[in-house]
């Protein structure tokens, strides 16, 4: 048996949308990130052939990168603010006990319990273990939040009750 206690916040949410993006939703985003890089590009070039021209207009181009960038920079910081905005206060503080034939959730709302099928990737990060049930929900655990058991132990015991093999973010 393995408890972790894990508080969602904003970072958690962050690392939880990095993770699905890399994951789940990687062949999805991958394209529109691309782009998103290659205006980015075309734009800094547009601006250095407008200064080498001596022609007005390039800050212009500078802002729309900069625009580009902050949007590519800022996704997974909007996705987690966004997914936390959809969590309710009294659920955000979450303990998590895993058994054998599934775990269940405890917060203030209430408590639901889950079996280890509906998982469709584990993912760990630096951090966090993640559950990815499909490409807009998951859970998080935080690493640092055991209080029964060792994240080595949960890492065997999690892949051995899932099938699934653990990915690395």
């Amino acid at each position: 048996m393995f408890i972790i206690q894990t508080e969602i916040n904003r970072k958690s949410m962050t690392a939880l949308a990095r993770i699905t993006r890399r994951t789940l939703r990687r062949g999805r985003n991958g394209p529109v990130r691309m782009l998103a890089w290659f205006i980015v590009v075309l734009e800094l070039f547009l601006t250095f052939i407008y200064i080498r021209a001596g022609a007005g207009g390039w800050l212009v181009n500078v802002l729309l990168a900069c625009i580009m960038l902050a949007c590519i920079l800022g996704e997974d910081y909007v996705n987690g603010a966004i997914g936390l905005r959809q969590i309710l206060p009294t659920s955000r503080t979450v303990n998590a006990t895993f058994k054998e034939d599934g775990y269940v959730h405890r917060t203030q709302a209430g408590e639901s319990w889950w079996p280890y099928r509906q998982i469709r990737a584990v993912v760990e990060s630096r951090d966090h273990f993640a559950f990815l049930l499909d490409r807009t929900h998951g859970q998080i655990y935080d690493k640092n939040g055991f209080t029964w058991g060792k994240p080595d132990e949960f890492r065997e015991f999690i892949q051995r009750k899932t099938g699934l093999k653990i990915q690395k973010v």
